[in-house]
């Protein structure tokens, strides 16, 4: 994504703390190496993939091949339940967490694209992302 997509004149809407942090680390990067970048301020970029159709409570960024589900610090703010295929720029920090069975269920009814969340089959470790800002590119 270039910089100048992102001036202050080209309709971005913020969510959350303002981004500070200039240069984005690529999502192939991220997910190879999570632990590298779990304890420092992370600034990701790609495109919204999918939405919590609930409440906008967590999105799916992709960079077209991979995915990673950004949570909201603190659960203190939401995005728009329509902002499935915007581009978009987030900061915060990468965990590696276990999912419950329960809570990968929870994830999967919550999807835009239906999938069938009973074919979650015991604990699931991932790697997500924990937002403390979000600019969406409208």
């Amino acid at each position: 994504l270039s910089l100048s997509l992102w001036a202050k004149d080209a309709g971005v809407r913020t969510f959350g703390k303002p981004l500070s942090v200039k240069k984005a680390v690529s999502l192939q990067e991220a997910l190879a190496q999570p632990g590298k970048y779990q304890n420092q301020k992370v600034l990701l970029e790609g495109k919204i993939s999918d939405v919590c159709q609930m409440k906008g409570c967590w999105l799916m960024l992709s960079d077209g091949e991979r995915a990673i589900r950004i949570k909201f610090e603190n659960y203190s703010f939401f995005v728009p339940k329509d902002s499935r295929g915007k581009k978009v720029r987030t900061e915060g920090r990468l965990i590696q967490e276990t999912l419950s069975e329960d809570m990968a269920r929870h994830y999967a009814a919550e999807q835009s694209t239906k999938s069938d969340p009973t074919e979650i089959k015991g604990p699931q470790r991932v790697v997500t992302f924990e937002a403390a800002g979000v600019a969406i590119l409208d």
